[in-house]
């Protein structure tokens, strides 16, 4: 479940979302002791932090590594769209993996959320890692939908490269 969908469904009644978050903590505690040797766990990007920016996001940088191509979004639907993206499960951090871009998350020109995002496919590494001072602090899967557009994205990047 996206955590889109989750802050969505907490909105109507405050002490479900409480519960709800409650859950999602416990489960980031158990599932940290679950990764091996070498390799991290973050929590969770707080639904509170989610909820701002679905309301007060207006624009979204893509900054990529390894191409000379960027992205940015300004439209309210596609902001929007592009949080819905960020999944509820929060992944193990695989030391090999090593991020291929940069997400700058603005409200009125100031970066309120950056993201390092891992997308190799092949090697399990589909997620983001959000930093603050740019140290990492939370973390989460990608939805099927975020890979979809991932994929879509950076192939338009190699055809573009490639030109």
């Amino acid at each position: 479940m996206s955590l889109l969908a989750l802050l969505a469904m907490s909105c109507g009644d405050s002490a479900e979302s409480t519960e709800a978050e409650s859950e999602t903590a416990g489960s980031n505690d158990s599932t940290a002791a679950e990764a091996s040797a070498g390799e991290r766990k973050y929590p969770s990007v707080p639904l509170d932090t989610l909820k701002m920016l679905y309301e007060q996001c207006d624009y979204i940088d893509y900054v990529f590594y390894y191409t000379n191509f960027s992205v940015n979004q300004s439209d309210p639907q596609a902001i929007r769209s592009a949080l819905s993206h960020i999944a509820e499960e929060v992944p193990v951090i695989k030391p090999s993996c090593q991020p291929v871009g940069r997400l700058f998350y603005q409200v009125e020109g100031e970066n309120r959320l950056v993201a390092d995002l891992y997308f190799n496919q092949d090697a399990g590494c589909i997620y983001y890692i959000f930093l603050e001072e740019g140290k990492p602090v939370y973390a989460n899967k990608l939805m099927p939908s975020g890979i979809n557009f991932m994929n879509n994205l950076l192939e338009r990047a190699k055809s573009m490269n490639a030109q």
